[in-house]
């Protein structure tokens, strides 16, 4: 049996485990904004509830009647339930190519002086090397101009794209949409317009995949997923944005 100063002894420690690890959870969902100069509410509550609960642990003995109430301990479930869902769901829709020919859409990011953003970059790379495996196919890239992108996120990809050798014959604009919705539905109408194949291969970041899989899918499209790679620096805080991106979309 413990004694009881070595009770203590492991409490302290796990006690200030806890502190270091919310502390390197806060600097890893301000890297974004250090780095990039990006915020959202990724981040935002990233940031928020590791300060939240570094201010818990530091104070969890005065707090104690109400980190063990049944309210407290409901939420907790609840809120791992939905972190546990959410991150199945979008791990299980990474990478689900098809063995037929498909249309390709490249859903948009940010753009930032007329060039990708970062994750942009990402989706285009990973379009370079598919439409290079896959002379045979043709592109929509999808994404219209926010108010502070001087242009289309479709334009940026397209020249992004053409300046890396893809001939612009296989490409197609799509630069009205303002959201993942629009990208797919937009994208599909310009597929029945020029008959195109009907199947989509959609091209996004691996946390987005998911969502735009379940998109498609309300609107009756065949779909598949090529999903690019996400910076580890990133992925958090895009992780905890899509989350949600998730609840809105099953809501409304």
């Amino acid at each position: 049996m413990l004694e009881w100063y070595k009770v203590g002894e492991i409490m302290k420690i796990m006690k200030y485990g806890l502190i270091t690890f919310f502390i390197l959870s806060f600097i890893l969902f301000a890297l974004p904004f250090v780095l990039k100069g990006i915020l959202n509410i990724g981040n935002i509550t990233g940031m928020l509830v590791s300060f939240l609960c570094v201010l818990v642990v530091l104070n969890s003995k005065q707090l104690y009647p109400y980190l063990t109430s049944k309210i407290t301990i409901t939420f907790v479930i609840v809120f791992l339930g939905i972190i546990t869902f959410c991150s199945y769901k979008i791990l299980s829709n990474i990478n689900h190519p098809s063995n037929k020919e498909t249309t390709v859409v490249v859903l948009g990011c940010r753009v930032k002086d007329k060039k990708p953003s970062l994750a942009l970059k990402e989706r285009l790379d990973k379009t370079y090397e598919y439409l290079n495996e896959n002379k045979e196919l043709n592109c929509i890239l999808s994404g219209g101009q926010g108010d502070n992108e001087e242009i289309s996120e479709a334009k940026c990809m397209y020249q992004y794209l053409v300046k890396k050798g893809i001939d612009k014959k296989r490409l197609y604009l799509e630069d009205q949409s303002t959201s993942t919705r629009e990208n797919i539905l937009f994208s599909y109408k310009i597929i029945e317009k020029e008959n195109l194949n009907k199947a989509i291969t959609i091209i996004t970041n691996e946390f987005h995949e998911y969502r735009a899989q379940t998109i498609a899918s309300h609107l009756n499209i065949e779909s598949y997923a090529i999903s690019a790679k996400t910076a580890w620096w990133l992925f958090p805080t895009y992780f905890v944005r899509e989350i949600f991106g998730m609840i809105y979309e099953f809501i409304f």
